[in-house]
């Protein structure tokens, strides 16, 4: 058996026993899913409820060419809110407006959104407060604050600090607390949010009362972590818990990093920036991330922020893109969503060669409308 096959029966292996702690109903399935399902290679079952997604290219607009990243959530102002990374953001490029980490504002509808520099970029309306260091890719209204995850770059990536940062005056500026989710081999460290509703309404009733956010351990790329906090104590780090198991459906927390246990794998890698949101027509969470590089998509969605995860798609040339790169983030802001949670729009960045290629989503705000096919 090569070494490659034996890394893929040891990771399924890993995937099924982490399946039957957490008492999941679809564990993983070994990767030969049927093509026509649209989920070859994907490390979960074909969804029971999500028969497939189409990806209407023609809609899609571009922005803000040499920013990156771009998470989004919904303000109580109605408009949507985001971050990027080295570019002078809307009316930028790459070197014109260059800040590290800016802030912005997005008017209207997809077909017609208007992007504001809030916090540094070109012509902003406030100077940036991460102009030299920092990126985010987790963004979430909560009320009238913005939280956000801020990688420090203070060392090496992914060797970096972890630490959360807020706004009480709509991305205009930004305080940091005093602590960090430290730097180091196997570091669990929060990158994303769960996104619900405007300013975080329209939340479960067995869900009320926390945030809960997402992140990898460090140089481990298979698995994705959960965590959560009461959504009044997020700036105490002592508030904070992490998903160490289930009984029946039922999640057990600890307090305790190191007692993670993975809600979601991918054998074939991802990066740290998985979105989930919450999509209320369906009653179903859909969690995107991408698996090696820009062209390489994934889509899934469950029950619960935890899963059980069941496969919309599992994209190998997604939008035309390659592999040689990095996809980032993938959003669907449910404030762009149909009533019934079947059209949606996808906020994306991707970055290198392989983004270049097709549809040439690299380094840009890129939007494009989606719509599901249920069974």
């Amino acid at each position: 058996m090569s070494r490659f096959l034996l890394y893929r029966s040891v990771a399924g292996l890993i995937l099924a026993l982490g399946a039957a702690t957490f008492a999941v109903a679809d564990p993983p399935t070994p990767k030969n899913l049927p093509a026509k399902d649209g989920a070859t290679g994907s490390p979960y079952p074909p969804s029971r409820v999500i028969a497939g997604v189409t990806w209407d290219w023609t809609t899609r607009r571009t922005a803000a060419p040499g920013s990156d990243l771009w998470p989004v959530t919904w303000g109580t102002d109605d408009h949507l809110y985001t971050a990027w990374g080295d570019g002078g953001g809307f009316g930028g490029t790459d070197q014109d407006g260059r800040v590290a980490t800016g802030f912005a504002r997005i008017e209207g509808t997809p077909e017609r959104f208007v992007g504001v520099n809030v916090n540094g970029g070109k012509n902003p309306a406030h100077r940036a407060s991460f102009a030299e260091h920092g990126k985010v890719g987790g963004i979430l209204a909560v009320g009238d604050r913005l939280y956000a995850w801020l990688n420090t770059q203070n060392g090496k990536w992914p060797d970096v600090d972890q630490a959360l940062i807020w706004s009480d005056d709509g991305a205009a500026s930004w305080k940091r607390g005093a602590w960090v989710f430290p730097k180091g081999q196997g570091h669990l460290k929060p990158a994303t949010f769960l996104n619900f509703g405007k300013g975080y309404t329209g939340i479960p009733d067995d869900l009320r009362g926390y945030v809960y956010f997402y992140g990898q351990r460090q140089g481990e790329e298979e698995n994705t972590y959960l965590g959560r906090a009461l959504r009044d104590k997020l700036t105490d780090r002592d508030a904070y818990e992490f998903l160490s198991g289930t009984d029946g459906e039922k999640p057990r927390w600890s307090r305790d990093p190191d007692k993670a246990r993975p809600v979601f794998a991918d054998a074939n890698r991802t990066g740290d920036l998985a979105g989930v949101v919450y999509a209320p027509g369906l009653k179903r969470y859909l969690l995107s991330c991408f698996h090696k590089g820009p062209g390489q998509l994934g889509v899934f969605d469950g029950p619960n922020p935890w899963g059980p995860w069941t496969t919309v798609a599992y994209e190998e040339r997604w939008g035309g893109m390659g592999a040689d790169g990095e996809g980032l983030t993938c959003s669907f802001p449910q404030k762009w969503m149909s009533a019934d949670g079947r059209t949606l729009w996808c906020v994306f960045s991707a970055y290198g060669k392989g983004a270049k290629q097709g549809i040439d989503a690299h380094d840009k705000f890129n939007v494009v409308k989606a719509v599901l096919s249920l069974r």
